[in-house]
């Protein structure tokens, strides 16, 4: 299976959500009943409150951009796992801050979206 599916909607949280502030856009990258599992707040289940989220987080730590870097990729059937390094972009000159990530992938609607997102940022 190709990986383009997965990437083009880690494009879409890149670009679109973090990159433009499009946070309405998160409906094609979360399914209806996704679980985000941040740290140092309880686990938050469904897209308004993920949106949300994200609206405040990105607010909050001057978020002005994103890169995700897949590193390991596994498809079984209509779900997947992925497990990745993130670049969080803030202040310009600024170096990124790292995180890693785990996502468990879901079909939806005929596309791939991110069910469970797992995120942590180094120290």
């Amino acid at each position: 299976m190709s990986n383009e599916a997965f990437a083009a909607t880690n494009r879409i949280f890149e670009h679109e959500v973090v990159g433009q502030g499009d946070f309405a856009a998160l409906d094609r990258v979360y399914t209806a009943g996704a679980r985000l599992l941040s740290p140092g707040v309880p686990a938050i289940t469904g897209l308004a409150g993920i949106i949300d989220y994200w609206k405040g987080t990105a607010a909050a730590l001057g978020v002005t951009g994103a890169k995700l870097h897949s590193q390991e990729l596994v498809v079984n059937g209509d779900r997947a796992m992925e497990v990745g390094r993130a670049e969080i972009f803030t202040a310009p000159g600024t170096p990124p801050a790292l995180g890693k990530y785990v996502v468990l992938w879901k079909q939806e609607g005929g596309a791939w979206k991110w069910d469970v997102d797992c995120w942590n940022m180094d120290a």
